[in-house]
């Protein structure tokens, strides 16, 4: 996914993981937000919380973050 950044400073990232199976509700799994400008390059695992906001360990997403 690409995408252009604005204003840095002022930016979020927001990862939410639904369950888009053949029922019609998207069933909610696990969500993390966190700040752009906190995103080093590289590999990186993100835990997932709940809607409460509760660490759903050991649910997490490994990600590439790459930016210029």
């Amino acid at each position: 996914m690409n995408f252009t950044v604005g204003v840095p400073e002022l930016a979020l990232v927001r990862f939410t993981v639904r369950d888009h199976s053949l029922r019609p509700a998207n069933d909610f799994m696990g969500q993390y937000t966190l700040p752009f400008t906190s995103m080093k390059k590289g590999y990186r695992w993100v835990p997932l919380l709940s809607r409460e906001g509760h660490d759903l360990d050991p649910a997490s997403l490994f990600i590439f973050v790459w930016h210029s």
